[in-house]
């Protein structure tokens, strides 16, 4: 089993502006916002907010 758990590459050899490309490609993109999932995130919370006040209809109703 190998004991040597580092990578074969050396980051050493990596030029500025490889480094900041990779890191350019990983970051998400600047342009785009998150308003996306703001909405969604809305409107699972406005259903499940509709949902829980039919459960608590239907338990009303029916212990009544």
């Amino acid at each position: 089993m190998l004991a040597n758990h580092e990578p074969d590459w050396n980051i050493d050899d990596l030029t500025d502006s490889e480094v900041y490309a990779a890191i350019r490609y990983l970051e998400r993109d600047p342009g785009s916002t998150n308003q996306q999932d703001d909405d969604r995130c809305a409107i699972i919370c406005a259903c499940l907010y509709v949902l829980l006040l039919a459960c608590l209809g239907f338990v009303w109703l029916y212990s009544a």
